[in-house]
């Protein structure tokens, strides 16, 4: 339980609760990575994001991955290495753009990434047993909200402009 000191309202107590919530799964994170063990430490944590998204959402071109992750296609390009080498993922021609080729994941990456998540959950099982499901759920309904509503503050137009991400603008500024 959350106990809330005299000197903070009820919002800077759940902020600080978010930041610990975000604090405790990326060190979670880190941790299972740390274990040498699984998809993490043989493709890093993009590399895994870039097949689950290919496999659950279909082709796409780099570019339309890195705005959907907020990253530079350049970033994507290069955590697509090791998943093109491996043949997990090929680049197939775009009939809609030449020079965009599309994603695919192969049948391998789909097979990888089963072996792989069973691995996760072999993990994952040993620590279950000491959490209620319906309070796996909420949490996680927690933190599928708190990103979707944050990836809504990144897109131009976005409603609240305080606390929206300021777009990065591409050329020369005006101070150049």
């Amino acid at each position: 339980m959350v106990t809330v000191k005299k000197s903070e309202d009820v919002g800077d107590s759940c902020i600080r609760e978010l930041e610990t919530l975000m604090r405790e799964i990326t060190q979670t994170f880190y941790d299972m990575r740390a274990t040498g063990q699984g998809p993490f430490s043989d493709l890093g944590s993009g590399g895994w994001e870039l097949l689950q998204v290919l496999a659950r959402e279909g082709p796409m071109t780099m570019s339309s991955l890195a705005r959907r992750r907020s990253v530079s296609r350049q970033y994507i390009q290069k955590i697509a290495v090791t998943p093109i080498r491996e043949k997990w993922i090929t680049l197939e021609p775009n009939p809609a753009d030449r020079r965009a080729p599309l994603m695919t994941i192969t049948a391998e990456g789909r097979r990888w990434m089963r072996e792989h998540r069973r691995e996760v959950q072999k993990r994952l099982r040993g620590v279950s047993r000491h959490f209620a499901a319906t309070d796996v759920a909420k949490a996680a309904a927690i933190v599928s909200l708190m990103r979707s509503m944050l990836e809504k503050m990144t897109l131009p137009g976005a409603a609240d402009a305080e606390t929206a991400r300021p777009r990065r603008k591409r050329g020369r500024s005006k101070d150049s």
